[in-house]
């Protein structure tokens, strides 16, 4: 083989390791994804100078500061106005709903297409819209994203009564995120946090989009499929409960189920509702009145709304609950998040203030016209369990919660598998590679393939330079003539490497696909071409996503 000849073989060699390379890292690269939105839920300073807690979200530029709690069916995004339409007085009413979005004041409003937002029903009270920039921490900012504003008061507002996030089949957030590439599926998550009296029972939460906090959680993962749409659950999220158990102090259990298994309830999981859980008055929330030996017939009025309450602070329980649910799937209340401080909000100033005596039992006990009506776990159970929904993959998923600071966030995809990687911020556009196949290429890479590529290109160049240097000068001083410069062809020094010429006459030069390797076709005696050496394209191999 002739030293240009090997010299362009080895060319070829390392081309097609270049690409191999650039290919394997395209694949790699479809096992990333843009890493989760988190959103704080903590304690945030609103308009009147009062705090509240929830998803603290801002708006407008200025941003106004807000807290939001997610609903369902709800799909648009909604924010109380600073324009009334509230049964209580405007100070305590701005504490109420998590801020009042003053539209006049951003200089960032514009006005909304009607195109980009679905339509919302009953029981959600009539809006008008505008665009604005809502921001979802300090990271990421969506500008023009469609706000409802209520035009009036509605009747669940004791209930639901904050600035809203719809969660619902046609999220228009989660629409927006995924197809704007900043979360790869219409997951959501969220961890309530801690809200206890003393600081030691007092902790954020965290809501994301796109995946979850896996710091969060512990043990492992119970998957169910979502409930059809017509079920009495509005968020689809349901699940049997299969035993409540007290766990007193002084180390006793006993359940609040009569021994039999035809006493499993059904519950809904609604992460905004007010209260650990709603409870039939017969025969469980009675069973419990009897163990703890104490009759709760107050409501508190409060940020627990309409939550049994007890009348002083004598022989209150002081135990933990365990629910445990099907299958094998089972949390515990310590008694910090169980019975609370009673808290309200002062209609003059709008500061919450608490009550000394009289604590709240965090769950709600149902009975006459409401004796039939669906369990309902609200967000004191996401003090003890952490949830995840994915709507692209139709199901929820539940972990026991692990209250802790430390935040490991993980993206899931459509399937709801955990995606190892996390793909840069602001990924350039894609490379298609020379087979058609698809994949990315950072502009570090490209650089690097090009630099190499050039380099070895020199060295080629340069090593056939001299050789062809010092063989004339061998052949001169040998005697032996150089090709005519009258033959017939009328060519000049012929190389003596088959490619480009043959006895020569010049080929006609093409790229080959995949590969860029040189297929050469003459024009006259073709059957005389050595074959070139072609590589087998590679067909990208779709890579398994590690759950």
């Amino acid at each position: 083989m002739s030293l240009l000849a090997a010299a362009m073989f080895a060319y070829r060699y390392i081309l097609r390791a270049t690409l191999a390379l650039a290919s394997s890292y395209g694949s790699a690269a479809a096992t990333c994804a843009p890493s989760p939105v988190p959103i704080i839920i903590g304690n945030s300073t609103l308009s009147n100078n009062q705090v509240a807690r929830g998803l603290q979200l801002s708006i407008g530029d200025p941003p106004q500061q807000f807290v939001f709690l997610p609903q369902w069916p709800l799909n648009n995004t909604f924010v109380y106005g600073t324009n009334g339409h509230c049964a209580v007085v405007a100070p305590a009413c701005t504490t109420r709903r998590g801020g009042a979005y003053d539209m006049l004041a951003s200089k960032s409003r514009s006005v909304t297409d009607k195109s980009s937002y679905p339509f919302d029903s009953a029981p959600f009270p009539p809006t008008s819209f505008v665009s604005d920039t809502l921001s979802l921490g300090k990271e990421l900012s969506l500008s023009g994203f469609p706000l409802g504003i209520p035009l009036n008061d509605w009747g669940a507002e004791d209930y639901h009564p904050m600035n809203a996030v719809g969660l619902g089949d046609n999220s228009t957030l989660l629409t927006t995120l995924k197809s704007t590439g900043k979360i790869v599926s219409r997951a959501w998550s969220m961890f309530w946090g801690r809200n206890g009296a003393l600081a030691s029972a007092q902790l954020n939460g965290i809501f994301v989009l796109g995946g979850y906090d896996k710091a969060k959680t512990q043990g492992r993962p119970h998957s169910f499929p979502l409930a059809d749409s017509t079920a009495r659950c509005p968020t689809r999220m349901m699940i049997t409960i299969s035993d409540m158990i007290l766990n007193f102090s002084n180390g006793t259990n006993a359940s609040l189920f009569p021994r039999a298994a035809s006493n499993a309830i059904q519950a809904c999981i609604v992460p905004d509702y007010p209260v650990l859980m709603t409870l039939p008055l017969d025969p469980y929330f009675s069973r419990f009145e009897d163990l703890t030996n104490q009759s709760l017939q107050d409501r508190s009025l409060g940020l627990v709304y309409f939550a049994n309450r007890y009348s002083s602070n004598s022989n209150v329980y002081t135990g933990d609950l365990t629910i445990n649910f099907q299958p094998g799937f089972s949390v515990r209340i310590p008694n910090d998040q169980l019975v609370v401080p009673h808290r309200q909000i002062n209609p003059n100033t709008g500061e919450i203030t608490t009550n000394a005596t009289g604590p709240d039992l965090v769950i709600i006990s149902t009975q006459d016209v409401n004796k039939d009506d669906i369990t309902q776990l609200g967000r004191q159970f996401l003090s003890a369990a952490y949830l995840m929904a994915n709507l692209d993959a139709n199901e929820f998923t539940l972990w026991e919660a692990n209250p802790t600071e430390t935040q490991q966030l993980v993206a899931v995809d459509e399937s709801n598998a955990d995606i190892a990687s996390v793909c840069d911020a602001n990924p350039p556009p894609p490379v298609t590679r020379p087979d058609g196949g698809g994949g990315s290429l950072s502009s570090g890479h490209i650089a690097g393939i090009a630099v190499a590529a050039v380099a070895f290109t020199a060295i080629v160049c340069a090593i056939v330079f001299v050789w062809r240097r010092r063989h004339r000068r061998r052949s001169a001083a040998l005697g032996v003539r150089g090709p005519s410069t009258s033959n017939q062809g009328g060519l000049a020094d012929k190389p003596s490497s088959p490619y480009g010429y043959n006895d020569g006459v010049p080929y006609q030069r093409s790229e080959l696909p995949g590969l860029g390797e040189q297929v050469y076709k003459s024009h006259q005696a073709a059957d005389k071409l050595p074959a070139p050496e072609t590589g087998q394209r590679g067909e990208s191999q779709p890579h398994e996503l590690q759950g």
